[in-house]
């Protein structure tokens, strides 16, 4: 059994001693290939897998105004949808002034912008997504039609030269300088090749305003998700793919913190949230691991 703590028996099971990385070939299909997976995943899975993310209210209480913060889990009404919609990006940057600004990358179906924007209506959500088949399924939400929030597809570990498609829309043009306040990033950085994290750093850095904040959660090596990992999933290190295509890296505080301080943020929070599971036919303890931080741009 895995008891909680017990390093010595996770890092056997992450040491693959005797699996073999997946074959160059196939690395950079996967690699190359995100979209396609992410899309055919959302087709398959609509807006019915995700739950929505009302924890960030209480986890990230920078997002949220004075009284929800003071009492995070106290009920709020859903968005009333509005007939002025904002089309067009030079019409959302027309009206990003008037509030506090939030970039979410990696957006799904909405299940973390939208919980937050109905806590905070002075809140306005820039979410952009990899796949364009989850930001459509957003756009048809009810709740998404608030005024308040304008989903757009795109490849934030490229710039506006290197879209993957013509609908795609790179941060550089889609997301004035120093326009941000904060910036989400809910289980998203795992699903990209982590050889591209210095050019999404780069690029967050950039949309952020001095003194915003890069608000973070993913999954913690020695997660339950990397030990059931078999044969044949393995990509070299702590980078895995999943049976449906996407990429999952699993991130010690250590080598995070590294990393964004590289990129010239000031480090606020970096540490691991564990809990476990345990198997009630079989008594097996399991370890679930995330990593949460907090990064700012220095003022």
């Amino acid at each position: 059994m895995l008891q909680a703590g017990d390093t010595s028996a996770v890092e056997v099971l992450m040491s693959r001693c005797d699996d073999e990385p997946v074959a160059d070939d196939w690395q950079q299909r996967y690699k190359g290939g995100s979209q396609a997976y992410w899309d055919q995943f959302y087709r398959e899975r609509t807006v019915n897998f995700f739950k929505d993310r009302n924890y960030l209210r209480e986890e990230f209480g920078e997002l949220m105004p004075a009284d929800v913060a003071a009492d995070p889990r106290r009920w709020v009404e859903k968005l009333a949808s509005i007939d002025n919609q904002l089309e067009t990006l030079s019409a959302v940057h027309s009206v990003l002034s008037r509030y506090t600004v939030l970039l979410e990358v990696g957006c799904a179906v909405g299940n973390g912008a939208i919980p937050v924007l109905r806590a905070n209506p002075d809140l306005f959500a820039l979410a952009c997504d990899l796949s364009p088949v989850a930001v459509k399924l957003l756009q048809e939400k009810e709740e998404y039609k608030c005024g308040r929030c304008f989903a757009f597809p795109s490849d934030i570990s490229h710039g506006p030269e290197s879209q993957p498609t013509s609908e795609h829309i790179s941060l550089e043009d889609a997301v004035p300088p120093r326009s941000v306040d904060h910036v989400t990033m809910i289980f998203v950085l795992s699903a990209i090749d982590p050889a591209l994290y210095t050019d999404v750093f780069a690029r967050l850095w950039r949309c952020l305003r001095p003194g915003g904040i890069v608000l973070f959660r993913d999954y913690g090596r020695g997660d339950l998700a990397q030990l059931r990992f078999a044969a044949g999933h393995w990509l070299g290190g702590d980078l895995y793919v999943r049976g449906d295509g996407t990429l999952a890296f699993f991130f010690s505080v250590e080598h995070l913190a590294v990393q964004f301080e590289e990129a010239g943020f000031e480090v606020l929070e970096c540490e691991y949230r564990r809990t476990e599971i345990t198997n009630r036919g079989t008594g097996l303890r399991m370890p679930r691991v995330w990593v949460q931080g907090k990064f700012r741009r220095p003022s």
